[in-house]
């Protein structure tokens, strides 16, 4: 009897876990970049707290014209120690898709008073990377890190916009959990970056990006909380 049981129990598990194995560029991936509006609207919103104290925003915005997908990062996060600012980090990015591919990116960082700049350029043959830390040369495709484009889950490496160098990654379904949204709590797919970083995912079921979760340099934990990324209102099934 036991034995029976127990035989049921990891027939579940195998069938579980396969079932994750397989929630990956296959299904949430495939949205491309051109419909990424149809996903998020014009914006998306997170609040980003360390250890459980809210320290600043990310925001990114879409505009779609004749060339293409335009794509606008901002990220701030200040903390304070009693009356004075301790640490203050700034990130803005623009990046332009055409065709559902990356043709460039630049970025400008501010990193407690330490700056840093990226330009990245499609060329036909790859892409050329150019930084404060000097320039590398890349395969296409090439997705930054900059994780509202779910087709990033189908890769193994990325483009690192915070040091300019390509980083080697494995990205893994880890589990399903509940995620707080502007329209309640949904169901999401944990993912685990691993490699050369170390970066946790959520995205929900039509590959929208609904929450991340990182350590800090200090070994603290920042958690994005999802303010606005559900996008248009309009008849979904319930999630």
């Amino acid at each position: 009897m036991c034995i029976r049981k127990f035989a049921t129990i990891f027939m579940a598990l195998a069938v579980f876990l396969g079932w994750l194995r397989n929630i990956d560029a296959a299904d949430l991936a495939a949205t491309p970049p051109n419909s990424i509006q149809d996903l998020y609207g014009d914006e998306i919103r997170f609040d980003v707290y360390r250890a459980g104290e809210k320290v600043g925003f990310h925001r990114v915005s879409f505009e779609s014209d004749e060339r293409g997908l335009s794509v606008d990062t901002v990220f701030e996060i200040e903390i304070d120690f009693l009356f004075f600012t301790a640490y203050r980090f700034a990130y803005q990015s623009r990046s332009l898709w055409i065709d559902g591919k990356l043709s460039e990116i630049e970025a400008d960082v501010d990193d407690d008073g330490t700056p840093f700049r990226l330009n990245a350029t499609a060329d036909g043959n790859g892409f050329t990377v150019e930084s404060s830390n000097g320039t590398v040369r890349a395969e296409t495709p090439l997705f930054p890190t900059n994780h509202w484009n779910a087709a990033v889950l189908g890769q193994e490496r990325v483009l690192n916009t915070l040091t300019g160098q390509v980083n080697n990654v494995a990205i893994t379904p880890v589990d399903r959990v509940r995620v707080e949204t502007e329209r309640g709590d949904i169901s999401a797919t944990h993912f685990l970056y691993s490699g050369d970083l170390d970066t946790e995912v959520w995205y929900d079921d039509d590959g929208r990006w609904v929450k991340m979760r990182f350590k800090a340099r200090d070994g603290s934990t920042i958690d994005y909380v999802c303010r606005l990324c559900q996008g248009p209102a309009r008849d979904r099934a319930e999630q």
